[in-house]
């Protein structure tokens, strides 16, 4: 069913307000899914606070060229075929949501493409952008980093302690017989 052109411009004025203060915007391809995975991928979205949108490629270049993203930025060559939008301000987390559901679902959706933080990704940096670990990873690894010396020192130090005593104890004993 068409949908009449005031429809449209309220589906580009939204489009427009969502994608101007993304940092990411992801394109996929959703052909394959079923309706309950889709149903399963928005919910998904929607709790990471991740906006995903099916659009027309044509309505989606006309976004594209009022948020001032330009043909030359090869974007534009990701529209081929159903496209589906993921974004948020986030630059990491729509791309490692649709990685992570298509791990589960054979595959689907298949990503495109995007764009993260002013720059055109093609599908391998996107891949490689979702291979990052989040904030919360990163941290924990830096402080098992900074306390794993500090537990050696606590261990050696123990052990000496342990060892001092030991040889008190051998002394006193030593001394009642």
């Amino acid at each position: 069913m068409a949908i009449s052109r005031e429809q449209k411009e309220k589906v580009v004025a939204s489009l427009v307000e969502g994608l101007d203060g993304a940092g990411s915007i992801v394109l996929a391809d959703f052909t394959g899914i079923n309706v309950e995975g889709m149903t399963e991928l928005r919910a998904h979205m929607r709790e990471n606070n991740v906006n995903f949108t099916i659009v027309k490629n044509t309505l989606l270049k006309k976004v594209f060229n009022l948020i001032e993203i330009d043909e030359k930025e090869g974007v534009f060559s990701m529209m081929e075929g159903p496209t589906a939008l993921a974004y948020s301000a986030d630059e990491v987390l729509p791309i490692k949501i649709l990685r992570n559901f298509a791990r589960n679902h054979k595959g689907l959706p298949q990503v495109k493409g995007g764009f993260v933080s002013g720059e055109t990704y093609a599908l391998a940096q996107m891949i490689e952008l979702a291979e990052i670990p989040s904030r919360d990873e990163l941290l924990a690894k830096m402080l098992g980093s900074i306390s794993s010396p500090l537990q050696g020192f606590v261990s050696v130090s123990s052990g000496i302690i342990r060892k001092l005593f030991y040889t008190v104890i051998a002394i006193k004993d030593s001394r009642e017989n």
